[in-house]
């Protein structure tokens, strides 16, 4: 133990703890104190009233101890806690301490403090009550079939929706606390005979050494997941929906639960796990499989469909046909900007437009996306701005970016289709090519915890590496 740390105090006293509370939680208007006498002995119960589920607490717990035995009946001091307990709180959660730090920061998480003058404990009990949202449907990931439920931001609740899904002994929920400042309880979730060790080890050792002042919601932890090798893709999932993590957690993989996040996330992330919904399993096989690959297409064309046509139609006309590049020509002919310049210009529309669209309350928000994407687009054309044909390009790139499922993922692509129209302004297809190869060699060097970035899924990887041992 070091210096730094709180030594635990085994001669405490009334004045010693309210000290101790003053000295942690200071004036705050949250804090209250009760006096009550218990067996003839007197007894102070301190709480947050913004922390703790203050009915329940004067009803339940604060008027029956008041209304205890009278002193004859008490019983030894020894004994005087555990026949509280065991008397008064039998369906409470409870604990004691002797260490004055260690009570007011279970008072922080909702804990009533109970002093007993004379004792050399202090008895905390577990009466917390905090305003939590009602289970909706996710908000950023829609759901057209299957089930409707999404996270929120108490983790209690989604470690019960987890559960409520994967009914099975074998289910682990591990608690840590990170944030030096913050005290953020996060929890690891895995299938205790399905997880890779190797990886859960990974996890936990990084966790625990993590030096985090603040933690607020899940997206904070990406940095600690990232693969070792500079990595342009996300390599940490975070979802919504209860059904894609317990299907991660199926494939092998570890949940990681942030109070105060409705955001899951699920580390090893692969690059499949983006293309993937888990309305693929709850439709007709056939069908599914070709919405998966309708999505790996969407992110191609997503990424460059801008680079192709400002590439084609500056540097390599002869692969249009005659009659396209005669049409192309005409609607060019008066547009006083090149094509790289139509393009930037509408990307960077829709970007505001797309940002415009997010931040704007809800019940304009959409109108004013539609309408300005219509009116702007429209204009422009008409004023000779901008080519119909560089209007539709970008147009289909721009909803090809919202195919994949999760939002992250179409994020970044949005940034590489700006170094890939660049590239295709100066090098033209040569540009295009190259970046592509780029990105391929870079998916292929991807390793989140030792797992290539591009293997299909962790079952299917452990099978493979069976059969070979056989």
């Amino acid at each position: 133990m070091t210096t730094d740390e709180k030594k635990p105090s085994t001669d405490i006293n009334m004045e010693s703890v309210k000290e101790e509370i003053k000295r942690s939680l200071g004036s705050t208007s949250d804090l209250a104190s009760v006096t009550i006498r218990i067996f003839g002995e007197e007894g102070v119960f301190s709480y947050l009233t913004s922390m703790t589920n203050t009915t329940y607490l004067m009803d339940n717990v604060i008027k029956p101890l008041s209304l205890a035995g009278s002193p004859l009946d008490k019983p030894r001091k020894d004994h005087l806690l555990d026949r509280i307990r065991e008397q008064y709180l039998g369906v409470l959660t409870t604990e004691t301490s002797n260490d004055l730090g260690h009570f007011t920061d279970l008072m922080l998480k909702g804990y009533a403090a109970l002093y007993i003058s004379g004792m050399t404990e202090v008895l905390m009990i577990d009466v917390k009550e905090l305003e939590t949202r009602a289970v909706t449907e996710p908000t950023t990931q829609s759901v057209a079939i299957g089930p409707k439920d999404g996270f929120t931001e108490s983790a209690e609740t989604n470690i019960s929706l987890i559960r409520r899904k994967i009914q099975n002994p074998n289910l682990r929920f591990e608690k840590y606390e990170l944030g030096e400042i913050t005290k953020t309880a996060i929890y690891l979730s895995y299938v205790d005979d399905l997880v890779e060790k190797d990886v859960l080890n990974q996890i936990r050792d990084k966790i625990q050494h993590s030096k985090l002042d603040s933690l607020f919601a899940s997206s904070s932890l990406d940095s600690l997941f990232q693969s070792k090798e500079l990595s342009l893709f996300p390599t940490v999932y975070a979802s919504e929906r209860p059904d894609n993590i317990c299907n991660g957690l199926m494939d092998k993989r570890v949940a990681i639960i942030v109070n105060g996040s409705p955001f899951v996330l699920m580390v090893p992330s692969l690059f499949n796990d983006y293309f993937r919904s888990p309305e693929d399993i709850y439709q007709w096989f056939s069908f599914g499989v070709f919405i998966r690959y309708l999505r790996y297409l969407s992110l191609l064309i997503s990424l460059c469909m801008p680079a192709l046509y400002i590439s084609i139609t500056s540097y390599h006309q002869e692969l249009i046909p005659t009659m396209l590049l005669t049409s192309i020509a005409a609607q060019r002919q008066g547009i006083p900007f090149p094509v790289v310049f139509e393009v930037l210009v509408l990307e960077i529309t829709f970007e505001i437009l797309r940002e415009a669209g997010t931040r704007m309350p809800r019940i304009i928000g959409q109108s004013i996306s539609i309408a300005g994407a219509l009116v702007l687009g429209q204009a422009a054309v008409l004023a000779g701005f901008v080519s119909n044909v560089s209007l539709i390009a970008v147009s289909l790139t721009v909803i090809s970016g919202f195919v994949s499922p999760i939002y992250s993922f179409g994020a970044r692509i949005r940034l590489f289709r700006y170094g890939l129209i660049i590239l295709g302004s100066i090098l033209g297809l040569y540009g295009v090519i190259l970046a592509c190869a780029f990105l391929l060699i870079h998916l292929a060097r991807i390793e989140p915890l030792g797992i290539p970035y591009l293997t299909s899924s962790l079952s299917k990887r452990a099978k493979k590496g069976a059969r070979n041992a056989a």
